[in-house]
């Protein structure tokens, strides 16, 4: 005689399952894909353009994931984030080009970076002489717009400047620093930028940009699955809320705000140095909202998805621009963010998760009414015949 059961499945107490911070399949394709990036010089060579794009695809992926922490996880909607991917590339733009004329004059023969000959200059200026040190130059170039977005969040959200106001405050702040660029050119290159300084093209400083891309994941990672994240969350679906529960809903906003500036100047660091060549159009709005659709394509608050759009609009860019299709790609790109704004407003990763999400919940409340039909049938069967009610049989 078989054993009655001695609880119902139901009654049973369900094991709560924590989700991991970086499941098995995440690690190993993460480290597939990284192996693939990394090893990429020896088999397409240094010089390759494909190799080029990839080194300036990863700064770029890195750009849109300080985007994704302001305004996938904390709703703020910035249209001048370039302004801190701009001062970082020209921190360093600067210091190579000035190091770099000290062994290669001019066709002058001057010992001062060209643009400063052509706009009257004979000796480089006093408050630049700390950019020949290159320590200082990345340390300015990480710290300065750190500062800057500081200043910029205590006067913006300490006045409880939000959504629309916000994102018109950054569009104007990318324009002032546009329009400082072009004025005062003997400084700033101007129109041309900087150019003729030379790059680190090699394969240690792109397995650097790798090591800095998957650094600033994995504290995006633990930054937005923390007790903070949760925070972050909160303010971004109902600040009110937020705030009426205790939380310094300002604070929160300028520290994840001072982050984003962080990742944004490093990704403009690494980049000048990378390409070998800055421009007034590195910190314009046009930039930063390129780097939003690239956010938007891919799936906000989700991390990886600044990473695929960035890739994926980027390598379309680049393969519309050299066809017949030169003249209409950035109508394209419109087109695309508009899709995905009306069709898929989860962007690409977004839209699978919300799909797989789907699947594993149908499968598992599946599951569950299977185990409750089978423990209510085991009821039944372990029932003594007088609980039955007359003319009931056990089937």
């Amino acid at each position: 005689m078989a054993m009655k059961p001695s609880a119902r499945p139901e009654a049973r107490g369900r094991r709560i399952r924590r989700t991991r911070m970086f499941p098995l399949w995440a690690l190993l394709l993460g480290a597939l894909v990284m192996a693939l990036i990394g090893t990429s010089p020896y088999y397409g060579g240094t010089d390759s353009y494909v190799v080029q794009l990839i080194g300036k695809f990863l700064c770029f992926a890195i750009f849109a994931l300080s985007i994704d922490l302001i305004w996938g996880f904390t709703g703020i909607l910035s249209l001048g984030q370039a302004v801190y991917f701009g001062i970082g590339a020209y921190f360093v733009a600067l210091s190579m080009k000035i190091n770099y004329t000290l062994t290669h004059p001019t066709r002058y023969g001057g010992k001062i970076p060209d643009f400063m000959e052509w706009n009257g200059l004979t000796e480089l200026p006093g408050f630049m002489e700390p950019l020949m040190s290159t320590p200082i130059a990345i340390i300015g170039a990480l710290v300065v717009p750190t500062l800057l977005a500081l200043f910029f969040g205590v006067i913006t959200f300490k006045r409880h400047i939000y959504g629309v106001y916000c994102a018109v405050i950054t569009l104007a702040e990318s324009l002032i620093l546009q329009d400082f660029i072009i004025e005062y050119q003997a400084y700033t290159g101007g129109f041309n930028g900087i150019t003729d300084y030379g790059n680190i093209r090699e394969p240690a400083f792109l397995w650097f940009i790798i090591a800095v891309t998957v650094a600033f994941f994995i504290i995006a990672r633990f930054l937005t699955h923390s007790r903070i994240g949760t925070v972050l969350k909160s303010v971004r679906d109902n600040d009110v809320r937020a705030q009426f529960m205790g939380y310094n809903v300002a604070n929160y906003r300028i520290f994840v705000f001072c982050v984003s500036a962080f990742m944004s100047a490093a990704a403009g660091a690494m980049y000048a140095a990378w390409v070998g060549i800055v421009s007034f159009l590195d910190t314009g709005p046009l930039f930063s909202v390129e780097a939003v659709v690239w956010t938007a394509v891919g799936g906000r608050a989700t991390l990886i998805g600044p990473f695929v759009g960035a890739f994926l609009v980027r390598g379309l860019e680049f393969m519309l621009s050299g066809s017949w299709f030169a003249d209409y790609w950035q109508f394209f790109i419109g087109a695309l963010f508009i899709a995905v704004v009306l069709w898929i407003p989860d962007g690409i990763v977004g839209s699978i998760g919300n799909w797989l999400r789907k699947r594993r919940t149908g499968s598992v409340r599946q599951i569950r009414e299977d185990a409750d039909q089978r423990a209510h049938d085991q009821q039944r069967d372990w029932e003594p015949a007088g609980a039955r009610k007359p003319g009931e049989e056990v089937v």
